[in-house]
């Protein structure tokens, strides 16, 4: 050492730099392989989430039965979500309707709003609503889509916001009579 760390340093450099380079070893045949089936894996794995998705979102969608109506039976209540442990709701009836959980319905207007099929049973509107009642936009499509909400075991609640619709429901022991 001569005191000059710059002169150290520049000589260092040209050494490393007059050296001939050390080729980089191409990696080992397996370790290809193996990457390889890993991409493939999830390829495949993502391929096949994707049909479970399509599959669940036809199963559960509602679909119209012989007489018209929709079916708006509800699937049993899921465990827990993969994302941590979790208490799953409390089935408030044997079919799988939760208490004060939201779900999707669609609520046939055709007669009025009468009746509807939810979480396995048929409910009653109380009070019943005249077509003749019903805004202009509801009238419209013989379905209108919005939430339900079963409140108690004896009480479910529909609503619908644009426009703003809100109907309680009250469960029937038997199957009543299509409107005409």
């Amino acid at each position: 050492m001569n005191g000059f760390p710059e002169e150290e340093l520049r000589r260092a450099l040209h050494a490393l730099a007059d050296r001939p380079a050390v080729p980089v070893p191409a990696p080992a045949p397996h370790a290809v392989v193996r990457a390889a089936r890993v991409r493939r894996r999830r390829r495949v794995a993502g391929a096949g989430l994707a049909t479970a998705v399509a599959v669940l979102a036809v199963l559960v969608a509602p679909w119209p039965s012989a007489d018209g109506s929709r079916d708006g039976t509800l699937p049993a209540a899921s465990a827990a979500p993969t994302g941590g442990p979790s208490v799953p709701p409390v089935p408030a009836d044997p079919t799988g309707a939760a208490l004060g959980v939201p779900y999707p319905h669609e609520l046939y207007v055709h007669c009025g709003i009468r009746y509807t099929k939810f979480g396995g049973r048929w409910w009653r509107a109380e009070p019943e609503v005249p077509e003749e009642a019903l805004d202009a936009a509801v009238r419209e499509n013989p379905y209108t889509a919005g939430t339900m909400v079963l409140v108690s075991a004896v009480e479910a609640r529909f609503v619908r916001h644009a426009p703003d619709l809100a109907v309680t429901f009250r469960p029937l022991a038997v199957e009543p009579e299509p409107c005409r």
